[in-house]
């Protein structure tokens, strides 16, 4: 089943690797692995998927947006339409030449399918590892940014990667999931954040999961 949190405005549509083109932002604002959730406000962080009204180039953003103190993500989880799946290998991530906000490493990018789990359930397909250097300037964290265009698909779409993991346990499945360490008064707890629901439309400063589709010119 899927995991619901508190959203302000909701509307339920389908989405497929066949829609129109489309801008997608998954806002983090749940805990999953029943441990402790970060401490800022929601969405503590968010990655945002733009094709432009194009097919096979899509730009991703990943943000920290309300991370706090010293805390920072080990990995960011995402899927890639099951139809697509047998060409994981060939996407292409392509960091964008003045994208990056902070001093972190990585993140290294790893595709397999259903090759990744998250704790609080479901495998997913792509990895993006960061750092976990003792320096907490090099791990990804508080206000840090970075933006990767994927390529290498030509039916490539945002849309592309709006689809639930495969199960992994019996709590639920997600569209993405992100591990964050660094958390608690000593920095020392650590717990698994995805979005409240995949087919909710949401107001992003409340949490959830804000897809907006654009209408093609």
């Amino acid at each position: 089943m899927w995991m619901h949190g508190v959203v302000a405005v909701s509307v339920c549509f389908l989405v497929s690797s066949g829609a129109q083109a489309a801008l997608i932002t998954f806002a983090l604002s749940i805990e999953i692995s029943e441990a402790t959730p970060p401490e800022g406000p929601i969405p503590w962080m968010v990655a945002t998927f733009d094709d432009d009204d194009d097919q096979g180039s899509v730009d991703l953003r990943l943000e920290a947006t309300n991370l706090v103190d010293n805390e920072f993500a080990f990995e960011w989880l995402f899927n890639l339409d099951p139809d697509l799946e047998s060409e994981l290998t060939s996407l292409v991530f392509t960091e964008v030449e003045g994208s990056r906000i902070g001093e972190f490493l990585g993140p290294w990018i790893y595709t397999s399918a259903d090759a990744f789990q998250a704790d609080g359930d479901g495998l997913f397909d792509i990895q993006f590892a960061f750092s976990t250097h003792f320096a907490a300037s090099r791990r990804f964290g508080a206000g840090e940014a970075v933006e990767y265009t994927i390529t290498g698909i030509p039916t490539l779409t945002a849309a592309s990667f709006d689809f639930p993991s495969a199960m992994g346990g019996e709590e639920g499945v997600y569209p993405t999931a992100a591990h964050v360490g660094g958390i608690g008064p000593d920095d020392d707890l650590s717990g698994w954040i995805s979005v409240p629901d995949p087919a909710t439309l949401s107001i992003l400063g409340i949490g959830g999961l804000a897809l907006f589709r654009r209408k093609r010119r």
